[in-house]
């Protein structure tokens, strides 16, 4: 699976400020961290469902971040549902309804999610 993390907003200036409001993901604010990435290749079927298993390491959160992800790829995809599911630190599992795709058909299409994961790094 390629991860290619495009920047690390916390890598920037000193004046960019990050606020993270959740009840669900706390932490103290100089550690918050944004991570950018995409991942492809690795696609799998369950029943009708397709998934992807995307690391997130490099990110190196503490604890589990906010992930949001959005399919990419070069075809009519509208039809297509798609969501995010089982968020750990480390990674994360975008899964998609497509009961007419297979993971090969995925895989050889390039389908690509592109993802952003919010959290704290202390």
């Amino acid at each position: 699976m390629r991860v290619l993390f495009l920047f690390c907003l916390l890598s920037l200036a000193g004046s960019m400020k990050i606020e993270l409001v959740s009840k669900d993901v706390t932490g103290p604010g100089p550690c918050a961290k944004i991570c950018i990435g995409e991942s492809q290749g690795s696609w799998k079927k369950d029943g009708h469902y397709l998934y992807i298993d995307s690391p997130m390491s490099e990110c190196e959160f503490t604890s589990r971040p906010l992930v949001m992800a959005t399919l990419v790829n070069n075809g009519d995809y509208s039809q297509y549902s798609g969501y995010v599911g089982m968020e750990l630190k480390n990674s994360f599992r975008y899964e998609m309804y497509a009961p007419g795709v297979t993971a090969d058909f995925a895989n050889t299409q390039n389908y690509q999610i592109n993802w952003s994961a919010t959290g704290f790094t202390c």
